[in-house]
């Protein structure tokens, strides 16, 4: 393997079979130091075989691309992407040999290629990402067309036994007339079938070898292993972990499924030891077959198929003597982590399953465990679409999609392990058992995962908090049980009784309001790194069903309290044609609301998105939504009065083109309420009424609203309104004065108006002589003041900057 880095560092030691591989695997090996012993025709060997396992190939060229020449000979020659293979740079003529290391006698050779004449061929998109949205099932190669198969003695002289000028891709079996001497077979293809790079999957040459050969091993020789699974211990916690002795094997190679695996008498003596908690590419690693993929470019001699095939993992084990079973108990067996998908068996039947990275699972294996002896096994499958990425580096980018259109259909947290901008493909995908698995035994009550909520409720003051504890209980019972769930820690100890209900789960809460224990003075708090101790707290949980302890689980907790406080004034929301505008009206009592609109903005009527009328007690309740409105007039029948309170954002009520138009809502009763929100479209009335009424006859004015001075804000996400009211002063100038600027420019204005509301329809600053600390170009502080929406002042990068208003006189204002 050329390119490959042949010495472990430090990196990989940390990396291997944990951090970049998902990692989580025990016991890194060095790469190199486990590999088995055997090895492929070493010796002078006589029977006839495949001559060309594991040998030195030559090529013409190599794709940047994990398809260096040594897969095309590693036996795992499955046509399509299940198989691995070399991939030829862009272009014709490619030609690729082999050396069989000795005279040998040929009588045939196969050849094949990746894709076939029925595969459909792959066409990157014109621009962009090349692999974008690719599913992992897409051939990136062409077969060849127009080529000849040649073999030699020296190495200079060659004979061709086959040629061909029409292929079809595929397997493709090759026997000549006779057995030919030879030490070298050439493959020339002179036309492939498509502009992709040549791909062959295998290269197989069978006969019998003359004289001696060197031995000769590759990454898919194992060899034969004795395993002898250490014997199983209960830990402190009372579970017995299963994390040694597990044996790994490819689908392709495995010989059986689970119900058969899944036995005492299955012979794995050609698995390899794997890695638990670990994945398979760290198995690969650990056990010295494959490289270190973070060192070098050492991720190029590394095959994509392993994400493409699923993988078997075994263990036989004894019960220990310290794990309780018989009657009333239950034996569980629990995983921690799988990726992508698991199907257990154990003893001959099925368990059950895991699918996705982080679920967990436990399931109740007592009726199937058997004495003596069991027998576990699990089916490791891939994530369904792997896609089909690039490789970082000088040829190409590495991310196949960042959206929901195909990686985010396995699982959005798995996103990179098929390439991203920062790092390569994961080959494996990180498929495997990459988390803890273990035995627990329980009676009929069975804890789950308890919840600890922490309070500080006299912030800033911490010398006080309050904690709730609350602890699913589950009855694996097919009676209902009474249990009792007791929670301690540092000298607090609640206790409580609930009955549960056979086969079903119920939360006991401890919570401040019923144990006064649970309220702590000078509690010992859990400080981020840099601000205090990381104090955690041991919290031990035990239900017990007729005074007997059914279930222990342990864990800790912190005390603290997160907030999150953020006060967004300026609100940039894009869309360009809706806008709400509050109107707070005070307390009121009424059936009716009516908007009467007086003058329009446009040259259109006016036109409401949605009329809304709340009441700050229950802010959550819009009190018009469904009821019944109707209007003075409507522009045409697709916009009803009705669409302004039916509860869809995407239909409005609008009016014919004039002046004094109305839209009234009837809210069923008379209710109380002080604030309606309408939701304008671009055509909104400058100027309208807030009318409220008891019968629909006689009406009052609860608020008027002039527009006129400020229009209604509808920018597509580049500007905000911001109004500021203060008690009335008096003045001829009106200055913004700028501190720290909320982003790396300088301050901007689209537009600075100066009103009096007890003349809200003019604006005092309109047209008046603006200037300012700095302007940005053509940005100048005129434009602030011109009565252009579409024009602004905009300062230079700095903080501290300032526009101002002369409005000609001293003038009475308040907003």
């Amino acid at each position: 393997m050329s390119n490959q880095s042949p010495h472990p560092s430090r990196r990989s030691v940390v990396a291997t079979g944990s951090t970049l591989l998902a990692g989580l695997g025990l016991g890194v090996a060095l790469p190199g130091t486990s590999r088995a012993a055997t090895t492929t025709a070493g010796g002078a060997a006589t029977a006839r075989g495949e001559l060309a396992a594991y040998r030195p190939v030559a090529v013409s060229s190599t794709d940047y691309a994990p398809t260096p020449a040594e897969f095309v000979v590693d036996k795992l020659n499955s046509g399509g992407v299940r198989g691995t293979g070399w991939r030829a740079a862009a272009g014709d003529p490619q030609w690729i040999s082999v050396d069989l290391q000795a005279d040998c006698s040929v009588d045939s050779i196969s050849l094949t290629f990746e894709a076939t004449s029925e595969d459909p061929v792959f066409v990157p998109p014109t621009s962009g990402n090349p692999r974008t949205d690719t599913t992992g099932q897409e051939l990136l190669s062409s077969y060849a067309v127009d080529f000849v198969v040649e073999t030699s003695r020296d190495h200079r002289t060659w004979t061709a036994v086959h040629r061909a000028t029409s292929g079809k891709g595929g397997l493709v079996e090759i026997k000549p007339a006779r057995p030919v001497t030879a030490r070298w077979v050439r493959l020339t293809v002179n036309k492939r079938s498509n502009a992709n790079p040549l791909g062959l999957n295998g290269f197989e040459v069978y006969g019998t070898a003359k004289g001696h050969r060197p031995a000769a091993t590759g990454w898919t020789d194992w060899g034969t292993h004795t395993h002898k699974a250490p014997a199983l211990d209960v830990a402190d916690d009372g579970t017995v972990p299963l994390e040694s002795g597990w044996t790994l094997t490819m689908d392709d190679w495995a010989g059986g499924e689970g119900a058969d695996l899944s036995r005492t008498a299955v012979d794995t003596s050609r698995w390899l030891p794997a890695t638990v908690p670990g994945t398979v590419l760290a198995t690969l690693v650990d056990q010295g077959h494959l490289p270190d993929p973070v060192a070098g470019l050492n991720n190029l001699h590394v095959p994509e198929a392993l994400s493409r095939h699923s993988w078997w993992y075994r263990r036989g084990f004894s019960l220990p003597k310290g794990l309780r079973t018989g009657a009333g108990r239950h034996v569980w067996l629990e995983f921690d982590g799988v990726n992508h998908k698991a199907d257990v068996w154990l003893n001959g039947k099925q368990v059950g399953g895991l699918t996705f990275p982080f679920a967990r699972s436990a399931h109740d294996v007592t009726d199937l465990l058997v004495r003596g002896e069991q027998a576990l096994a699990v089916k490791i499958s891939p994530m369904p679409f792997p896609g089909s990425p690039g490789d970082k580096g000088p040829a190409g980018e590495s991310w196949v999609d960042a959206g929901a259109n195909m990686m985010n259909r396995n699982s959005p947290t798995y996103l990179a392990s098929s390439g991203w901008d920062w790092m390569p493909a994961v080959r494996d995908r990180v498929s495997g058992i990459w988390n803890h698995v273990r035995l627990r035994s329980t009676g009929h009550a069975v804890i789950g995962d308890p919840r600890v909520d922490t309070k500080l409720p006299d912030l800033p003051d911490t010398s006080s908090a309050e904690v709730t504890i609350v602890v699913p209980v589950r009855n694996a019972d097919s009676a209902d049980r009474q249990v009792t769930v007791t929670a301690s820690f540092d000298g607090v100890k609640v206790s409580r009784s609930v009955t549960v209900a056979a086969g079903a789960t119920a939360d006991v809460t401890f919570a401040p309001a019923d144990y006064s224990q649970l309220r702590l003075r000078k509690p010992k708090l859990w400080w981020p790194n840099g601000y205090g101790v990381p104090n955690l707290h041991d919290l031990t949980l035990v239900a017990s069903v007729g005074g007997a302890e059914s279930d222990r689980r342990t864990t800790r907790f912190g005390i603290r309290q997160f907030g999150y406080e953020f006060d967004v004034k300026l609100p940039f929301t894009g869309g360009s044609d809706a806008y709400t505008q509050s109107v707070d009206l005070g307390s009121r009592t009424a059936r009716y609301v009516r908007i009467k609109c007086l003058t329009r903005a446009t040259s259109w009527g006016s036109s409401l998105w949605t009329l809304s009328v709340f009441d700050s007690s229950v802010p959550g309740t819009d009190l018009a939504k469904g009821r019944t409105a109707t209007a003075s007039s409507v522009d045409e029948s697709g916009n009803p009065a009705s669409h302004a309170t039916d509860g869809d954002p995407t239909t409005r009520w609008s009016s014919s083109f004039e002046d004094d138009q109305w839209i009234q809502v009837d809210l069923g009763s008379s209710v109380s309420f002080d604030r309606v929100d309408l939701t304008w479209e671009q055509a909104y009335a400058k100027t309208y009424v807030v009318q409220i009424s008891a019968d629909g006859d006689t009406w009052t004015d609860a608020k008027s609203v002039d527009n006129s001075a400020v229009p209604l804000p509808f920018q597509s996400g580049n500007a905000s309104l911001q109004t500021v009211d203060f008690a009335a002063r008096t003045g001829r100038y009106v200055r913004i004065n700028g501190g720290a600027r909320a982003t790396s420019w300088g301050s901007s204005l689209w537009t600075l108006s100066v009103i009096d509301t007890a003349a809200p329809g003019t604006d005092l600053a309109l047209h008046r002589t603006a200037t300012a600390s700095s302007e940005d170009g053509s940005n100048t502080a005129a434009n602030a003041t011109d009565g252009n929406p579409g024009s602004r002042w905009s300062s230079s990068y700095e903080d501290n900057q300032w526009i101002q208003v002369d409005l000609g006189s001293s003038v009475s204002f308040d907003r």
